[in-house]
C-alpha cells in the first residue's frame, strides 16, 4: 500500500502531552493518528463525542450526579451502552454498503425490494432503533436504569446482536454477487431479498422486548433464588447428563447456605466464581451445539461447580463453627451463673 507524507501545526504543549500518553501505551503519535483515522474512515464518523463544553473538573459542576454516573466507568450499564452504540454503527455501516452498492443495471422486482428495504424500510427501523438508545442511555434515565432487570436489556442487544450478524452475512454475500452479475435473470437475488425482509420482521420484534425491559424490576441482589435463576439460564443450552446433576446438588447447596453467607462472601460468588461458572456453561453449551467433544468444556464445568461448592461449603461449617462457639460460650455462662447461685452441687452458694 503507497504511503503519504501528512504534515499540519499544533499547539506544543499539546503534542508534549499526546507523545507522553503514547510513550505511556507504547505507540507513536504516527501511530496513534493512524489509528484515529482508520476508525474515522471505517465508521465514518469521530470515535468521540465532540462538544463545545470543556471537560475537566470544572465542566462537571452543576452536572447532574446520574449524568456523570453513566460517564464513569466501567459499570454494567456503561458496557451495554457502549455495545449498543457499536452495534448500531455496524448496522448502519451494512445497510449503506449494500444499499450503495446496488447498480442501476440491475432491474427486477426483487432487486427494487432489495434497494427499498436497505435505503428506506431497514434503514428507517434501525434509526429509530439508535434515537431509542439515545433516549435509554439520557441523564434523565440514568437513575431509573438502575431499578430495571438488565438481562431483558440483555435480550434486547442480544436480538440486535442477530440483526447485524444478519446484515453483515449479507452484505458479505450480496455485494459480490451484485458485482459478478453479468445478467440474465435477476430473480436469482430473490433469497437475499428474503433474508432482508425476515432482518425487517427481527427488527419488528425489538420494541416489545424494550417495553418489557421498561415495565421490569431489578432482581434483589445476594439472594438464593437469584442465584438459582443465574445458574439455570446460564444451564438452559446444555445436555450433558453429569455436568446437569452436578448443577443439581449445587443449587441444593446454594439453597441450604447462600442467604446465610455474609455480604463480602456473596459479593465474590456473585463476580467471580459464579461468572466463571456460566462462562464455562456457556462454553459447553456451545460446543454440543456445534457437534464438537463436549468432554474438555464439562470438565471445566465441574471445576467451576465444585469451586462454588466448596465456598459454600466452607461457609456452613464456618457458620457451624460460630453457632457451636457460642453455645459453648452459652453453657459455661449458665454453669457459672448457677454455681453461683448455689444451683450445683460444689457451688459457691449465695450469701446469708
Amino acid at each position: 500500500m503507497a504511503q503519504v507524507m501528512v504534515n499540519f501545526r499544533m499547539d506544543e504543549n499539546v503534542k508534549k502531552c499526546m507523545e507522553q500518553a503514547c510513550r505511556e501505551m507504547g505507540l507513536s503519535m504516527t501511530t496513534a493518528f493512524t489509528i484515529f483515522a482508520t476508525k474515522v474512515g471505517r465508521e465514518k464518523r469521530i470515535p468521540f463525542e465532540i462538544t463545545a463544553e470543556p471537560y475537566g473538573p470544572q465542566s462537571r459542576r452543576g452536572r447532574p450526579r446520574e449524568e456523570e454516573a453513566l460517564e464513569e466507568g466501567p459499570s454494567p450499564l456503561m458496557e451495554k451502552r457502549e455495545r449498543l452504540e457499536a452495534l448500531c454503527a455496524e448496522i448502519r455501516q451494512s445497510l449503506t454498503a449494500v444499499h450503495t452498492a446496488v447498480p442501476s443495471s440491475i432491474t427486477g422486482l426483487s432487486m427494487e425490494r432489495i434497494r427499498l428495504l436497505c435505503g428506506d424500510e431497514l434503514k428507517d427501523k434501525a434509526a429509530g432503533i439508535t434515537g431509542s438508545a439515545r433516549t435509554l442511555f439520557s441523564a434523565r434515565n440514568a437513575e431509573i436504569l438502575e431499578t430495571k432487570d438488565l438481562s431483558v436489556l440483555d435480550e434486547y442487544l442480544d436480538g440486535l446482536a442477530d440483526i447485524a450478524e444478519d446484515l453483515r452475512d449479507l452484505r458479505s454475500a450480496l455485494i459480490p454477487a451484485m458485482k459478478s452479475w453479468t445478467g440474465g435473470d435477476a430473480g436469482a437475488f430473490a433469497p437475499y431479498e428474503q433474508r432482508l425482509a425476515a432482518v425487517s420482521r427481527k427488527f419488528d420484534g425489538l420494541p416489545s422486548v424494550m417495553q418489557r425491559f421498561w415495565a421490569s424490576s431489578a432482581q434483589i441482589p445476594g439472594s438464593a433464588r437469584t442465584v438459582q435463576a443465574r445458574i439455570r439460564r446460564a444451564a438452559a443450552p446444555v445436555e450433558t447428563p453429569y455436568v446437569l446433576t452436578a448443577l443439581e446438588g449445587l443449587e441444593s447447596l446454594i439453597a441450604r447456605h447462600y442467604d446465610a453467607l455474609d455480604g463480602p462472601t456473596k459479593a465474590r460468588v456473585e463476580a467471580h466464581y459464579l461468572q466463571t461458572l456460566e462462562l464455562t456453561l456457556e462454553e459447553l453449551g456451545r460446543a454440543e451445539q456445534g457437534g464438537e467433544d463436549p468432554a474438555g468444556k464439562a470438565a471445566l464445568c465441574l471445576r467451576a461447580v465444585g469451586v462454588v461448592s466448596q465456598v459454600l461449603s466452607g461457609g456452613g461449617r464456618a457458620r457451624r463453627e460460630q453457632t457451636q462457639r457460642n453455645l459453648e460460650a452459652e453453657v459455661t455462662a449458665l454453669e457459672r451463673l448457677a454455681a453461683l447461685r448455689g444451683d450445683v452441687p460444689g457451688g459457691a452458694g449465695p450469701e446469708a
